[in-house]
């Protein structure tokens, strides 16, 4: 029996073949496939329209039986893999779109893909699955990189990826069509987690702390109107001392600092989780001063950033269960907090002082570790 996370972070099983709830958004559902969902592949997939900018690679009946058998046999094996994409409301397939573990070209990696159906293409479905698809792999499966490869020509798709926060990293040609132009790779950005004794399992080259790089970031966050602690303006030495007041908390053993890098190593973002484990309180981690640069503004960063932290969590703070958050209210944090699971649990009524007459909420919000509903006293 396998065990297939979700976004959220919950889990449902499923037998072999057994259709099987994977992700969920706004509008989808991508679901594990099954026997039943071969003729909805095979149509997809030897679609004309699906392949319009690349005709010459559109697979026959045939292969498409290879390649979905080979579908089934990668979700059996490894737990993920490429799924059907429903619509939650109507329930028909508009196509397929997953996540591949790639091993044998290059480094390993796990490979982003999209195919929608020509009917549900101009409503920005790709642009939804592709940015869950992407959060959800730097929440569960951080130790790879996501990565998606584009035919030049192809432009609507590099916009999809682009709007789910990768970038271009390199170009190869494909073997199989040697004459056309190179395709584009592009990778999403990665995590890099820093605890008292050093950068944890870090996937770039340096594993230095750069205080500068984080003091910028926080400045220019301020200075855009972001809710992390300053207002615009605030002077540059005040921020890098309560930068330093986080940094020795992460020394002293209880806190870790998360950063999301570009592929290049350039800083996007960061927060904090604090988990100081006083009786009582083990099971308990809190989010401090969650940000990302305001230059990258716009690319899915923030929620990538977001569920690549609860990750964190499940693997390097053991016993936690419950996370907990506060934020000042005016800027629709709560509903981006909202859409990644989280719950408001309570506010204090204009308990932030800006400035002049500007009193702002205190709005706490908490969610479980494993997605599952927060309740009272553990009753629903």
């Amino acid at each position: 029996m396998d065990v297939v996370a979700t976004r959220e972070g919950g889990a449902v099983t499923g037998q072999e073949g057994e259709a099987t709830a994977w992700i969920a958004t706004a509008r989808l559902e991508l679901r594990r496939p099954g026997a039943p969902d071969f003729d909805d592949y095979v149509r997809l997939h030897t679609d004309p329209r699906t392949y319009a900018h690349k005709p010459a690679a559109m697979p026959t009946p045939e292969q498409c039986e290879e390649w979905f058998a080979a579908v089934l046999e990668r979700w059996r094996d490894q737990g993920i893999d490429y799924a059907v994409i429903r619509e939650r409301d109507a329930g028909g397939v508009l196509g397929w779109a997953g996540l591949r573990v790639v091993t044998g070209d290059g480094p390993p990696h796990l490979n982003l893909y999209f195919r929608l159906a020509a009917a549900a293409h101009g409503r920005g479905l790709g642009r939804e699955v592709a940015r869950a698809l992407t959060a959800w792999a730097t929440e569960h499966r951080p130790e790879l990189p996501v990565q998606a490869v584009v035919a030049p020509v192809n432009v609507a798709s590099l916009r999809t990826c682009a709007a789910a926060g990768l970038v271009e990293v390199s170009r190869k040609v494909h073997p199989d069509f040697p004459d056309d132009e190179p395709d584009i790779i592009l990778q999403a950005p990665r995590l890099r987690v820093t605890r008292g004794t050093g950068a944890i399992d870090t996937p770039f080259s340096s594993d230095t702390l750069d205080t500068e790089a984080l003091v910028d970031v926080w400045r220019r966050v301020n200075d855009t109107g972001g809710a992390v602690g300053f207002l615009p303006g605030a002077p540059v030495d005040e921020v890098r001392a309560a930068l330093e007041q986080h940094l020795e908390v992460v020394r002293g053993g209880t806190a870790l600092l998360v950063e999301l890098r570009e592929p290049t190593g350039a800083l996007c973002g960061y927060g904090f989780w604090e988990h100081a484990g006083q009786r009582g309180f083990e099971h308990v981690a809190t989010l401090k001063r969650l940000m990302v640069d305001p230059a990258v503004q716009g690319r899915n960063l923030g929620s990538v950033l977001l569920a690549g932290m609860v990750g964190v969590v499940r693997r390097e703070l053991e016993g936690v269960i419950l996370l907990l958050l506060d934020y000042r209210s005016g800027l629709g944090l709560g509903d981006f907090y909202a859409r990644a699971g989280w719950t408001e649990v309570g506010r204090l009524p204009g308990a932030i002082w800006l400035e002049g007459d500007d009193y702002r909420d205190d709005v706490f919000m908490a969610r479980r570790v494993d997605g599952r509903p927060v309740v009272s006293d553990g009753r629903a």
